[in-house]
């Protein structure tokens, strides 16, 4: 019989989720990792795995997440050069 309730069945749908939101890019180049079950081989990975390997394993310390989109809990970066709406006081008319 299939044991449809296996942890190592992996859900796409929310992986090309977590693509379209953001890239991810390996910190290794070469070598292969596994964790529970998953293997992957840095140096040939997808965006796929990436995604998977930062998302769902934590492996943090070797996928970098590069986001693509802003979200809420993103710091607004500071624009320097717009100019504030409020006129000085010492033009003179």
């Amino acid at each position: 019989m299939c044991d449809c309730n296996a942890k190592n069945i992996v859900d796409l749908s929310h992986l090309k989720i977590y693509t379209v939101m953001a890239e991810y890019k390996s910190k290794l180049s070469s070598g292969t990792t596994h964790k529970n079950g998953f293997k992957i081989s840095w140096a040939t990975a997808t965006q796929e795995e990436l995604a998977y390997a930062y998302e769902d394993l934590g492996m943090t310390s070797m996928v970098e997440k590069l986001s693509t989109t802003k979200t809420k809990d993103e710091p607004k970066k500071a624009n320097k050069d717009k100019k504030s709406g409020k006129k000085s006081k010492d033009t003179k008319d």
